[in-house]
């Protein structure tokens, strides 16, 4: 079994938690919830394991209460899965939190999830078509953000057939002349 946090806990925005009152069986949720982050377990398994329906921190139950909301429990279970969110880079880790101003909110950018629901491919899948360039994206902090209008092409081109070869020139070509257009 992992090691369970100590009895104190900071949380990213810096409040200090006492763990004193967490019984053993809590204690050791929180481990394995720590070792499913370091293990790199996707974000959104490790969130519906800390804070799903009848995890450990919602006392077994589906709903979330006030009092359940301001449990030192929740809040390190939240915690680390946010945590693993920053890692994966899926959740803007607050020392960027200044730069969400920046970020379109014209729906024109969309998550790398959101990117690999749309194509219907994996979140590995989209890091690929992004190092070959074949999808548009930009970020913000430590968070990779796809243009939509990108990864709704890159799907077109995929039911077509095409290569990833010739979807990387029709990118970068699209790309070259977006940046014309806009000079």
């Amino acid at each position: 079994m992992a090691k369970a946090p100590s009895r104190k806990y900071t949380l990213l925005d810096g409040r200090r938690l006492k763990l004193a009152g967490v019984d053993a069986r809590e204690r050791a949720f929180l481990a394995d919830i720590e070792k499913m982050v370091r293990q790199g377990i996707s974000y959104f398994e490790v969130y519906r394991a800390a804070v799903g329906p009848g995890s450990v921190a919602l006392g077994g139950r589906n709903r979330i209460d006030r009092k359940i909301a301001e449990s030192p429990l929740y809040l390190v279970a939240v915690d680390l899965a946010t945590r693993a969110g920053i890692k994966q880079g899926l959740v803007l880790a607050p020392e960027h939190e200044h730069e969400r101003a920046s970020a379109p909110k014209d729906g024109s950018m969309i998550s790398v999830a959101q990117a690999a629901d749309l194509i219907g491919i994996s979140r590995a899948a989209v890091y690929k078509a992004i190092e070959k360039g074949a999808l548009r994206t930009r970020r913000i902090g430590n968070v990779t953000i796809v243009d939509r209008k990108s990864a709704a092409e890159y799907r077109e081109r995929r039911s077509a057939g095409e290569s990833p070869e010739a979807a990387k020139h029709a990118s970068g070509s699209r790309a070259a002349e977006d940046s014309r257009a806009s000079a």
